[in-house]
């Protein structure tokens, strides 16, 4: 389970590197993997295949897998391998933003405060509605 939202974001420890993609929202330094924080991607790992999740994965693929990338942690931890949650920019462009923006991630309000929520409401005006085939996971609502 995810750790509860904080009110200000403020990170803990930071992490650079060259990147690689897990999924649509998890990145990888080496075995390190960070789970980025405030947003939810459908899933698209073996026996956990979600609508959109191909997809997503290939989104953030393209835009870092190879890249150096740098992560502010937040000092929380997610999900069984107690990953490490933290919002990741390559160069200014917060890639968990990115994501959610182009229809390949969704504001996850309980964890973002809502940081997401107008690129959410501009990715569905632009068509790019993941909501349609994506429900907001359980852990992400306020």
């Amino acid at each position: 389970m995810l750790a509860p939202p904080v009110a200000a974001f403020e990170p803990v420890a930071t992490i650079a590197g060259k990147a690689s993609v897990r999924d649509g929202d998890g990145i990888l330094f080496g075995k390190v993997e960070i789970r980025l924080q405030g947003i939810a991607a459908p899933e698209d790992g073996p026996g956990k295949r979600q609508p959109g999740g191909a997809e997503s994965t290939a989104s953030l693929r393209r835009l870092v897998d190879g890249a150096m990338l740098v992560c502010r942690l937040d000092g929380t931890t997610a999900g069984k391998g107690n990953r490490p949650v933290g919002i990741c920019y390559l160069g200014s462009l917060d890639i968990g933003l990115h994501q959610v923006r182009n229809g390949h991630a969704r504001d996850c309000p309980h964890f973002s405060g809502g940081r997401y929520a107008e690129a959410e409401r501009e990715a569905q005006a632009d068509g790019k509605n993941l909501a349609a085939i994506y429900p907001l996971p359980p852990y992400c609502r306020d």
